[in-house]
């Protein structure tokens, strides 16, 4: 296997935890207020919900570098 194949399949895992990031991610932002008849106010992201906002834009810059240097070495 050469460079290419690893930075290929390094490039998918990232994108598969990338995935999976934004689909929890996707599940906590109703929260619990608004099953309850919550409104709508902003309010800032804390605990969990900061550490997957946070790892999302890491995941997502970290599948950017990936991509460009596996286009770069073909």
């Amino acid at each position: 296997m050469n460079f290419s194949s690893y930075m290929m399949i390094a490039t998918n895992i990232v994108a598969i935890a990338l995935i999976a990031v934004v689909l929890i991610q996707g599940q906590t932002s109703g929260g619990l207020g608004s099953a309850f008849g919550g409104t709508d106010i902003y309010r800032t992201r804390r605990g969990i919900e900061k550490t997957l906002f946070n790892l999302t834009f890491a995941l997502a810059a970290i599948f950017g570098i990936f991509s460009l240097i596996t286009v770069a070495f073909e």
